[in-house]
């Protein structure tokens, strides 16, 4: 007898969620006046694939799978991008056996497991390494931690990276999880460190890592398949790059997100 599947977890209350053309495990919604969307995913029903870039993270190991599109993108239904350069000097990162910079107890992480799961959390108190882990990916200390956001309006330019122009606000992503298990990757344009995690503790996230920043690196997409084409969908307006980004490799890691 098979074992009883798991229920479908469902996003949380506030914003009007609307579920991603692909998979109804993917909802996106935008908060009024358009500047932040979010990204809800039920890991119950999808497996993530972590996809080095060509060009960063600096010195990272590459699969043969990790060079082949086809691998990852008949099965992608969202996509989002991943950390800073290690050359920022803001965590560590393991990858395929190899501890490319070494993992700093205390800093935010993600997590992909070798099943696909993934995990968010801070590295040495929710997160350790296991046998099954396939990537470890540490930015900063946490921008969300115990459901309390850690960026203050009066943090200064430099405190959550170093932004075009050494201003305040940039576009900015993070990744938080939820007390029930699952994910939300925030976009926000034009926005300063504290509005993104605040945003974010709006929802209900547990704890939360801030991702990329600037204006062209931070990236969500939604992704539909049908006769035998691919069309991908920006999760909000004011994400510069095409969907077409990770339909091939890139120049920078991203999460591609699949279908089960």
């Amino acid at each position: 007898m098979n074992a009883a599947k798991a229920p479908a977890l469902a996003p949380p209350p506030g914003p009007a969620w609307s579920a991603a053309p692909g998979s109804t495990a993917v909802q996106v919604a935008t908060l009024p006046g358009g500047a932040t969307s979010f990204l809800w995913m039920d890991p119950t029903r999808l497996r993530f694939r972590f996809v080095p870039g060509y060009r960063y993270p600096e010195g990272s190991p590459a699969s043969a799978a990790d060079r082949t599109p086809s691998t990852w993108v008949p099965r992608m239904v969202a996509a989002f991008n991943s950390g800073y350069k290690l050359s920022d000097h803001v965590g560590g990162y393991y990858y395929l056996g190899r501890t490319v910079v070494p993992l700093r107890a205390g800093l935010a992480a993600l997590v992909v497991h070798r099943d696909g799961s993934l995990a968010v959390g801070v590295w040495g108190r929710d997160l350790t390494m296991t046998p099954d882990t396939v990537v470890v990916r540490e930015n900063m200390r946490p921008l969300v931690l115990d459901g309390v956001s850690q960026a203050s309006p009066s943090d200064g330019p430099r405190t959550w990276g170093i932004s075009n122009g050494n201003r305040p606000r940039a576009n900015r992503s993070a990744l938080g999880r939820l007390p029930d298990g699952s994910f939300v990757f925030a976009y926000s344009h034009d926005a300063t460190a504290a509005s993104l995690g605040a945003s974010l503790v709006s929802l209900g996230v547990r704890e939360a890592i801030m991702l990329d920043m600037n204006v062209s690196w931070p990236t969500g997409f939604v992704y539909a398949h049908g006769g035998g084409r691919v069309l991908g969908t920006r999760i909000n307006r004011w994400v510069v790059r095409p969907p077409s980004t990770y339909l091939t490799r890139f120049k920078k890691d991203f999460i591609a997100v699949e279908g089960v």
